[in-house]
């Protein structure tokens, strides 16, 4: 039994760090997509910007399903439509075709990280699910390293279509899903109400005004306002499974939590668009430079999200939380203050701000779950994850936004400095009472956490 959890954790680390790795990959080789697809950089960009929106949807609506679906089965469905986008982009040779693979791609992608986290938290022991959260928050923070060096390494040597091909290797983790995933339910038990499909299309509205609102025009954003207000009046619906449970907002740690992820991804995200921009205009280094830099930086921060696991048996998770919104300003103080004077001091604002990312996002994930009912856990993943994806779309929109404002970088980092500062006033406040698992966790002994 033991055996099988281990193999269930490690299948569930590798389907979290191949989304992840395909979610940067292509950032690298838009350029090259460009010229040899013969597309405008306007065109070029729906290939991202149409994977940041079906992901984003994605997330929820797989979390939604898996109390309709067995999250074994849509976890392999996840993989089989991921593996198929990969295929159907590597034999493209036009601009539609690969378009089409990568929302196939974004269609399968986005079930994995919801789902892992759901499955974690339904099969493991509370130790064990917590080693497995660590884990997961940790890949978050490797797979974006490691996804910018092979991006570059590989559209270096064999071209951007081999960057799908790569990618089909995930076909591989069917076996591990197959094998390891228990048959179930989320929340164990199949629902039988009927799936809120109005829900859905206003979260769907939600989704894609909020995305092109803050990326394309701003007029955009009164319709995410609409949207939500749709939703709001949408939730008194007697009679379905809510697509958007509004009760599980009633808990203000899991509005605290949420935000501050939201944060956490969104500045973190935009460092990896900023960075390059200011390492190659100031400095001249090549892309596959930056690559090698920012994949030891994130394999310090996967080491550091270890290692801040073990430190909760000495420091609380608040003050852990304060400590890395803390390490996080530093870095960004260090980008606006300091980054023009070496290479060096620039490496060392991102190395901090990717070693907070990764502490914040273990501390969250873990903390996350004790904030939600049981009942109603897979519903709260889902809108932690939403919100995740949100962050990570809104970073790098809103800094090219900026960018058009003032071309000085200093402007971005100052602006996400500012969120953080947010992030901080938030961590130090405290209201509310965690759930039972954190109770239950309290009652093991420290080697049992």
């Amino acid at each position: 039994m033991k055996n099988r959890m281990n193999y269930l954790t490690v299948t569930l680390c590798f389907i979290v760090l191949s989304g992840v790795i395909n979610a940067i990959l292509f950032n690298v080789a838009l350029e090259d997509m460009t010229k040899d697809l013969s597309v405008t950089s306007s065109a070029i960009s729906w290939i991202i910007i149409s994977y940041t929106l079906v992901i984003t949807f994605g997330s929820i609506t797989y979390s939604k399903l898996s109390s309709y679906i067995q999250i074994k089965k849509l976890l392999m469905i996840g993989v089989l439509l991921f593996t198929l986008g990969s295929v159907i982009g590597y034999l493209s040779n036009g601009y539609i075709g690969v378009l089409i693979g990568r929302i196939i791609q974004a269609m399968g992608g986005s079930s994995f990280i919801a789902l892992s986290m759901i499955t974690a938290n339904q099969y493991l022991p509370l130790a064990k699910r917590n080693v497995t959260l660590t884990l997961i928050g940790g890949c978050l923070s490797l797979g974006s390293g490691f996804g910018f060096l092979m991006g570059g390494i590989l559209t270096h040597i064999w071209g951007w279509p081999s960057l799908f091909l790569f990618m089909s290797l995930t076909l591989l983790t069917v076996f591990g899903l197959n094998y390891f995933i228990p048959s179930g339910y989320a929340g164990n038990e199949k629902v039988t109400k009927p799936f809120d499909f109005s829900g859905l299309f206003y979260l769907l509205l939600f989704v894609i005004s909020f995305i092109l609102g803050v990326k394309l025009n701003g007029y955009l954003l009164i319709l995410s306002v609409l949207s939500i207000l749709l939703l709001g009046l949408h939730s008194k619906k007697q009679g379905v499974l809510l697509f958007i449970d509004f009760s599980v907002f009633r808990s203000y740690s899991f509005n605290k939590l949420i935000l501050i992820s939201f944060i956490n991804n969104a500045a973190m995200v935009a460092i990896l668009f900023l960075f390059p921009l200011q390492a190659i205009r100031t400095f001249h280094v090549s892309v596959i430079l930056i690559g090698l830099i920012l994949c030891s930086i994130s394999i310090v921060g996967f080491l550091i999200g270890l290692l801040v696991r073990k430190a909760v048996h000495f420091i609380s998770n608040k003050k852990l939380m304060v400590i890395s919104i803390g390490v996080q300003l530093i870095g960004f103080g260090i980008l606006i203050f300091l980054d023009l004077h070496s290479m060096v001091m620039i490496t060392l604002g991102v190395l901090f701000i990717y070693i907070s990312f990764s502490a914040l996002t273990v501390i969250i994930n873990i903390e996350i779950p004790h904030t939600i009912e049981k009942e109603k856990m897979s519903m709260g993943i889902g809108v932690y994850n939403l919100f995740n994806f949100l962050g990570m779309s809104f970073g790098p929109s809103i800094s090219s936004r900026l960018l058009e404002i003032s071309s000085n970088l200093v402007f971005s980092f100052s602006f996400f400095a500012g969120l953080l500062i947010l992030s901080f006033v938030l961590s130090i406040v405290n209201k509310g009472v965690r759930g039972n698992a954190a109770i239950e966790q309290k009652k093991l002994p420290l080697a049992a956490r």
